[in-house]
Order: structure tokens, then sequence, then C-alpha cells
């Protein structure tokens, strides 16, 4: 099932019965469309009965940051990655309200991050190479994918994947 507009932004969910023994996790796909681009690149299962209702959670509390926002795009991503993933984690709590990953998508390092400014929401998209002997992502020459999505079509998006029961309609 396709929810929203490939172009801006899109949620791609499905259930593969064969990755099921029972309905018990629903497995499935899950995939984001930003600005026609598909994240996370490859087929990997999410656990839907887990995945799908994190993300609508996630899509209902992004935060406005008018700062954030106007950014150009590798600041702004830079700058949602340092608040999700504070370099000083010790010292500062990470904000995870900006992040509309789910697990399917950041075990593999894909990190989609989303702000607002009160009319529109910003979706920012990319996989970073993880730097295991520094613990970090890699965050210089990635390819952010980026898109802008008005607050009504982003609710409508809510809506619509809200109405969805992933045991009966998928």
């Amino acid at each position: 099932m396709l929810i929203g507009n490939p172009d801006c932004f899109a949620v791609i969910v499905d259930v593969v019965e064969c990755w099921n023994v029972d309905k018990t996790f629903q497995n499935g796909t899950l995939f984001f469309a930003v600005n026609g681009e598909i994240f996370p690149k490859e087929i990997q299962s999410a656990t839907l009965s887990h995945d799908f209702h994190e993300l609508i959670d996630l899509l209902k509390n992004i935060p406005v940051d008018e700062k954030i926002f106007s950014m150009p795009t590798e600041k702004a991503y830079r700058e949602l990655h340092n608040l999700v993933y504070p370099e000083n984690w010790w010292d500062i709590a990470n904000d995870y309200r900006y992040m509309i990953s789910t697990p399917s998508f950041s075990d593999r390092n894909y990190l989609v991050f989303a702000v607002g400014n009160g009319e529109k929401v910003r979706i920012l998209a990319a996989r970073p190479d993880y730097c295991k002997e520094e613990s970090m992502d890699i965050l210089d020459g990635i390819e952010i994918t980026e898109t802008f999505i008005d607050i009504s079509d982003l609710n409508d998006m809510i809506d619509k994947l809200s109405d969805i029961d992933i045991r009966r309609d998928l």
C-alpha cells in the first residue's frame, strides 16, 4: 500500500506473507519515498506490528524549529543528526523527536529526520557511513535527499495510515 505522493513524500508498506509463521509480528516491507527516491535502498524485513505504529507516532510529533527548518540542506541534516546523536552524549540527552526512521531503517543506518515550521515539514534522508573505530557516522560528503510537505498533506497521510489495520488491511 502506498500512502502519499512518491514525488514528494510517501509511505510504502506491505505484509510479506511468506515472512510470517503467524500474525504475531506482521513482518513485511516499509519504505519512504522522499522526493522520488526510495529509502531504504534494499529490501529488508520490518516488524510492522511495531514499526508501523511507531512511524505514525513519529509523524504526529514532528517538532517545529524555524531556525533548523531554514538552514541549508547539509547544515540542517548535521544539526538534526547532532540533536538525535550528540557527540558529547554523556552531557547532552538524545533528542529523538526529529527522527522519523523506524528501527528497520536505523538498523541499516538509514537516518531520516523531519522538522517543521508550523506550515510545512522538511524531511531529510541519507545513509551516512558508520565508522566502527570512532563509533560515529561520517557526515562529510553524504548524499542527502530532502522534500517539503504541507502540514495538511502530512496530516492526511497520518489519518490514512492510522486507519490501516495491519492485521486486516495489508
